[in-house]
């Protein structure tokens, strides 16, 4: 059962006290609705609670200022375990990767070049910049830990 709004809170509570359901889950992030539907499918009635007005958590898309908008995590996609993956997602190698506007006008655009990225670092600090690729070298042996 998927009710986009309720018209008010007492009858939200009322409808889900009505119904026995097998499991509730909270939170309608890409983790609850991935764990919701495999109980479904293995024959459980589940209820998704989630209190913001959009499901989908991190994997959303919001227009979070006025004309422009921003997915909120969805490059973690990528920590998804394979047996999730199977039906046919394809993760593409995005460059640039990451582009920041700044309120000032200003932006970042960053990406595998790493003439691009000093280039664009630069504008904003040459210390930075010259500090990244250090930067990058240290999360890559950090992560690999991980």
């Amino acid at each position: 059962m998927w009710r986009r709004n309720f018209s008010s809170r007492a009858s939200s509570t009322r409808a889900l006290k009505e119904k026995k359901w097998d499991a509730l889950v909270i939170g309608g992030g890409h983790n609850g609705l991935t764990a919701a539907a495999y109980l479904a499918r293995s024959g459980l009635s589940v209820a998704v609670l989630e209190r913001r007005h959009v499901i989908g958590g991190a994997a959303v898309t919001e227009e979070l200022i006025p004309g422009f908008k921003f997915s909120r995590c969805s490059y973690l996609q990528s920590l998804l375990r394979p047996s999730i993956i199977r039906h046919g997602l394809k993760l593409l190698k995005r460059s640039p990767s990451s582009f920041t506007p700044c309120l000032d006008g200003r932006y970042l655009l960053l990406g595998p070049d790493k003439d691009l990225n000093y280039s664009e670092i630069s504008k904003f600090s040459k210390r930075d910049a010259e500090a990244y690729p250090r930067f990058c070298c240290y999360s890559s042996v950090k992560i690999s830990f991980v």
